[in-house]
């Protein structure tokens, strides 16, 4: 991942809150979204990116965000667990919950998904 994907997905800072809005009702997800925003915190998306407030989708965590960038290197899990320091259960572990917040089955499709969201692998 490159450094600027990294600095687009950083935390917040301090105080502030990165939230991602989940509400059926479109009217109380955009006086949600008014009122964060004017507290200061940030409405994003799915991959910890600013968006829309109609897209209710949770958000990828940084560890997450590390997982893709070193699938994005062609890392195997294993590589990707030893590099981490982390289990290959758990590197298995946010493989999948990759896909599923991503909507997608395979690696490919992930870095396919990640590459439409601007996020630089």
């Amino acid at each position: 991942m490159s450094a600027a994907a990294l600095k687009a997905v950083k935390a917040p800072a301090p105080g502030r809150l990165r939230v991602s809005i989940h509400a059926d009702d479109p009217e109380v997800a955009a006086e949600l979204r008014r009122l964060l925003e004017e507290a200061g915190h940030e409405v994003v998306d799915a991959a910890g990116f600013a968006t829309a407030p109609d897209e209710p989708r949770a958000l990828l965590t940084p560890r997450e965000i590390e997982v893709l960038s070193a699938i994005g290197e062609g890392l195997t899990n294993k590589s990707i667990a030893r590099r981490l320091d982390i289990s290959l259960h758990t590197v298995k572990f946010h493989v999948e919950s990759l896909f599923r917040k991503l909507g997608v089955r395979t690696r490919t499709e992930a870095l396919a998904k990640a590459s439409e969201r601007r996020l630089e692998i």
